[in-house]
Parts: C-alpha cells; sequence; structure tokens
C-alpha cells in the first residue's frame, strides 16, 4: 500500500492539489487497522515529499506532511467502518465528502503553518495560513469529489469482501 501511496503522488505531482494520495491512505486505514494504516500513510507521504519529482519539501513540511498522512491513515481505520455501513447511500456520500473535507482543511493548516515557519518573514502566521488555505480550494473541493464518489463503493465492497473471508475461515 505505501509504494502505492508513493506512485499515485508522484503520478498527479505535476497538477497543484490534484491527487489520489489522501483517498488511498484513508482505504488502507480501513483495511489495515489504525497502526498500519498510520504507518502507510507516513511511509508513503514521506517517500513521497522527500522523492517528489518536483523537489523535496522542507524539513518543517515534510514533517507536517507525514504526521498529517499518519493521521489520515487513522481516520481510515477510525471513520471508515461506519461509513461501509451506511445504508443511505446520500447519506455516506455526503457523509464521505465531509470527511475528504475536514481531512484536507487540517493537512493545509498544517502545511501552511509549516510552510510560514520554513518560509516567511514578516508575515502574519495566520495571514499566510489562510491565504495557503484559500489556493488549495482545489485541494478542497477535488478531495469532496473524490471522497464522496469513491470512498462509499470501495469502503462497502472490501468491507464485504473483508466479512466473507472472515466467515470462511
Amino acid at each position: 500500500m505505501t509504494a502505492i501511496v508513493f506512485v499515485a503522488g508522484q503520478a498527479l505531482a505535476g497538477i497543484p492539489n490534484v491527487e489520489l494520495v489522501t483517498f488511498l491512505v484513508f482505504v488502507a486505514g480501513f483495511l489495515l487497522g489504525p497502526a498500519r494504516g498510520a504507518l502507510v500513510g507516513a511511509a508513503g507521504m514521506g517517500a513521497h515529499s522527500l522523492f517528489n519529482v518536483m523537489g523535496a519539501a522542507p524539513a518543517p513540511v515534510w514533517a507536517a506532511q507525514w504526521l498529517c498522512y499518519a493521521g489520515i491513515g487513522l481516520a481510515g481505520a477510525l471513520a471508515g467502518p461506519p461509513l461501509a455501513r451506511m445504508e443511505n447511500r446520500v447519506m455516506a456520500a455526503a457523509a464521505a465528502a465531509l470527511t475528504g473535507v475536514l481531512l484536507v482543511l487540517a493537512y493545509q493548516v498544517a502545511a501552511n503553518a509549516a510552510a510560514w515557519a520554513a518560509f516567511a518573514t514578516g508575515v502574519d502566521l495566520w495571514l499566510y495560513v489562510w491565504g495557503g488555505i484559500l489556493f488549495a480550494g482545489v485541494h478542497v473541493v477535488w478531495n469532496a469529489l473524490v471522497f464522496m464518489l469513491a470512498v462509499p463503493p470501495t469502503l462497502r465492497v472490501l468491507d464485504r469482501q473483508r466479512r466473507e473471508l472472515a466467515a470462511m475461515t
């Protein structure tokens, strides 16, 4: 899963704020549980940021990125099962979209605060962070759509397969 996260990050690196890493790490958390999901998120994003085709992230940004994606793996383990079992598909899509938005907003706040520490001189922290979040609107909208359209059906199928495999053992 870590390799898939790394490759997915590299594949879309040239398109600002359009990515599938958040979705993949969330699903990894759902499949592998909190500790392994967090590990996939941290290792996948850590490798992606360190060996990015666009250049390595500065240390504070790199740390914020892998820490946030460890949290996204953990979120997949905790929020994934209830999403997978939601009967109402419209509510599942809305809940998944909201989850994607909240995860990306938390990431953006942390990454922009770290970027401020690495780059900004003489700029107010919150002005820098909010400016970054406004720029990241594409990231928020993109992940809302990916989570809304892909998370519920993916988790339903994986949950059903997991239950069928457990019944066979």
